[in-house]
């Protein structure tokens, strides 16, 4: 049986990255583990384009369709342009709700410039909540392509704003009737709005356009933790990180502790995850980053050094908390 959440390594290489249909001389960066995007060159022009599934949330998920799949093509050095959503509806939903999710996403796409060019939309039987599953195009704007797996042994681990954002969100607006009792209505109020967050395309092209990273990457499932798992294993290196050096945001911390769960594990769009050469840190002086740890050489395990000082060893992806308190919580 295969988990809830992302599939893992062993099984993408055992099914999918053997069943990739024709390889192409235009695709420039194809289906990768770790990778957030592909590139394909049309000319003498480079588009990215991502896609990404909305499927743990469903108060913003119009919002976070667009932003999510934003931040997937800003992170390989694209500017997002075009994007294509599949709205998938259960039985019970009618034309409210559709213009909801549609409100939403119109919202987002003026805010990037982002236009909406095709998509698809139904009912679908079986289903308990919406999906949206979303494609972002854009043109390569960086000096180059920037990979997950660009990362080189010796770079410092660095991340924008606080873990959790989009968990935070998520959880104080999905499932605010079932711990409202437990958690002052202030705290939901703010993390609420954590929805306004999401985006790391300001910072992701920042940094681009500047060559600054060796790689960037945007931490979805598995939280910050995840996320650097991911890149190190894309990068064919190992991490070290220290809990004590990730910044948690006062109500993701005061959610996290009622409902016992790991913030660090927690999903988290509107976090940017890059490595930076040291030689490049001081270029990061007037950028809101924090340097959370280092890439190793492979030989070594991934740890992340607790606050007491325990190590943790992360010896394969990260499952989402999100995901354990969904079954416990819906």
């Amino acid at each position: 049986m295969l988990r809830f959440g992302k599939v893992g390594r062993d099984v993408l290489e055992e099914i999918v990255y053997k069943r990739l249909g024709r390889k192409r001389r235009d695709v420039v960066l194809g289906p990768a583990f770790g990778e957030d995007a592909g590139i394909v060159k049309i000319g003498s022009k480079h588009i990215v384009i991502a896609c990404d599934p909305i499927t743990g949330a469903v108060e913003k998920i119009g919002w976070l369709s667009v932003y999510i799949n934003a931040n997937d093509v800003a992170v390989c050095g694209g500017e997002p342009r075009w994007f294509s959503p599949i709205i998938l509806l259960p039985e019970r939903y009618n034309k409210t709700h559709l213009e909801k999710i549609m409100d939403d996403m119109h919202k987002a796409c003026l805010k990037l410039k982002v236009s909406i060019v095709t998509g698809h939309t139904e009912v679908t039987p079986g289903i308990s909540h919406p999906i949206v599953a979303g494609q972002m195009a854009g043109p390569l704007v960086s000096m180059r392509p920037i990979k997950s797996g660009g990362g080189r042994v010796g770079d410092l681990i660095v991340m924008s704003k606080t873990a959790g954002i989009e968990g935070t969100a998520i959880l104080a607006t999905d499932f605010r009737d079932k711990i409202k009792d437990k958690i002052p209505l202030e705290v939901l109020d703010k993390a609420a709005r954590y929805y306004e967050m999401v985006s790391v395309v300001e910072e992701a092209m920042s940094l681009a356009k500047r060559n600054i990273p060796t790689a960037m990457h945007d931490p979805t499932e598995g939280g910050v933790l995840g996320g650097v798992y991911e890149i190190a294993e894309a990068s064919r290196t190992s991490f070290i990180v220290y809990e004590e050096k990730i910044p948690v945001a006062k109500e993701t911390e005061i959610i996290c502790n009622t409902l016992k769960c790991d913030p660090l594990k927690l999903i988290s769009s509107g976090v940017l995850l890059a490595t930076v050469p040291r030689e490049n840190i001081k270029r990061l002086t007037k950028l809101e980053f924090k340097i959370i740890g280092e890439l190793r050489k492979k030989k070594y395990s991934n740890i992340l050094i607790r606050k007491d000082g325990s190590e943790e060893v992360v010896g394969e992806m990260v499952q989402d908390e999100l995901w354990r308190l969904l079954t416990e919580l819906r």
